[in-house]
């Protein structure tokens, strides 16, 4: 018992510190780094979605990782953007990035990667290139929604249609995946809200 009272307790202090270094880090990146976890920290719900295709959604401008002043502009509009993408759930990835939330380092994102057509299965072999990003932060998953990492795997393993809303960003830190796991630095991150197509009403089901 001693021992995993210190063992917690480790936990707490390294997360608390990796929380204060992610902060000052922040301040390093300059302005792009802090607007980034600025949206990544994003908790509004919007009340209204804009529905997006795949082809609308690769038509999203593309950036460097270093924003020109009209860049910036780019940024800031599309980022305002609260769209909804429909689809089939290729792959549910924890990451453990829990300071850039405020959280502790066993917590962070649940990527939950898009692609345009049913697979064969979760996690299928061959090419990736082709997915949208979507990122579940930490501030809408469980005990605020049931959107576990077992409950979207069980999205991903049936293979269901799914519609997914939130907010759009731009992952620049993650241009040199475009074209190896991921089509677009674009992402809807943080997803607000999951809805699963009902073929018996032909109508979407609100995911809780």
């Amino acid at each position: 018992m001693r021992a995993s009272v210190r063992t917690l307790a480790v936990l707490v202090l390294l997360g608390g510190a990796a929380a204060a270094l992610l902060s000052g880090c922040a301040v390093f990146l300059g302005e792009q780094g802090r607007y980034l976890v600025e949206q990544k920290n994003r908790v509004e719900v919007p009340t209204r979605y804009e529905s997006m295709t795949f082809k609308e959604f690769l038509a999203l401008p593309s950036l460097s990782t270093s924003y020109t002043d009209g860049q910036w502009q780019q940024v800031r509009a599309q980022s305002a953007r609260a769209v909804s993408i429909e689809g089939y759930i290729a792959e549910v990835r924890q990451v453990f990035d829990g300071p850039m939330y405020g959280k502790g380092p066993w917590a962070g994102d649940l990527h939950v990667h898009l692609r345009e057509q049913p697979q064969s299965q979760c996690f299928p072999p061959g090419p990736r290139g082709e997915q949208i990003v979507t990122e579940v932060t930490p501030h809408f998953q469980p005990p605020k929604t049931a959107w576990s990492e077992k409950n979207l795997r069980d999205l991903c393993d049936r293979q269901v249609r799914v519609r997914l809303s939130g907010l759009l960003m731009h992952d620049y830190p993650h241009l040199d995946g475009v074209g190896r796991w991921r089509n677009s630095a674009w992402e809807i991150h943080p997803v607000t809200k999951i809805e699963v197509w009902d073929a018996s009403r032909q109508a979407w089901q609100l995911s809780p």
